[in-house]
């Protein structure tokens, strides 16, 4: 049975817990600022990218000795505020037993594919670029932003004062203390 949602459902606040024990809905939602914002169906080339990057993790990392990746895992990230980001690692002195259907804990990084949607209005870059503060303001020590229109990887760190780094075709990830030794390139994500 498909839920209608009404506009007032959508225009009220609400708290996490809240958020969590709505219904499911045949569209996605993330809750920022207390306020249900609906998530876009990905396309094919997003749902290609995330698959390369978490097949690279499982290569690296069979045994997942330093952690768990999850695609699509709705995470708390403070009051009024969970996101889903498109790919979530957890290290493992951090992982944990997900033994209810809730959030998971605030990740260690967060991935995030921009399709050429992300950048079609003003509106639109805002919102995208206000996702990377709320994942810097709740601790995610590492942030990758992957840009499939320029095929460019923006990554940015709990410190909103680090320096931007932009990597591009040709460029080496690093996984950083998050998932020491983890290395991706660039190229291999744009396949």
């Amino acid at each position: 049975m498909s839920i209608q949602l009404k506009t007032p459902i959508l225009e009220r606040s609400y708290s996490s817990d809240e958020f969590e024990n709505m219904p499911e809905f045949d569209e996605r939602f993330e809750l920022v600022e207390g306020r249900l914002v609906k998530k876009p169906m990905h396309t094919h080339k997003h749902s290609w990218i995330a698959d390369i990057i978490r097949e690279h993790y499982r290569d690296f990392d069979p045994g997942k000795k330093f952690g768990q990746m999850l695609q699509e895992v709705s995470v708390e990230l403070g009051p009024g505020n969970v996101l889903i980001p498109d790919i979530s690692f957890w290290t493992a002195a951090r992982r944990w037993k997900q033994a209810e259907d809730t959030a998971a804990p605030i990740p260690d990084l967060a991935i995030e594919i921009w399709s050429e949607h992300d950048w079609e209005t003003k509106k639109r870059q805002d919102e995208a670029r206000s996702k990377i503060r709320r994942y810097q303001a709740a601790g995610v020590s590492l942030i990758w932003i992957i840009n499939s229109k320029s095929q460019t990887v923006e990554v940015y760190h709990t410190d909103p004062n680090t320096p931007l780094q932009t990597f591009k075709v040709g460029d080496e990830l690093s996984g950083e203390e998050v998932i020491p030794g983890f290395k991706l390139k660039v190229a291999e994500i744009f396949e």
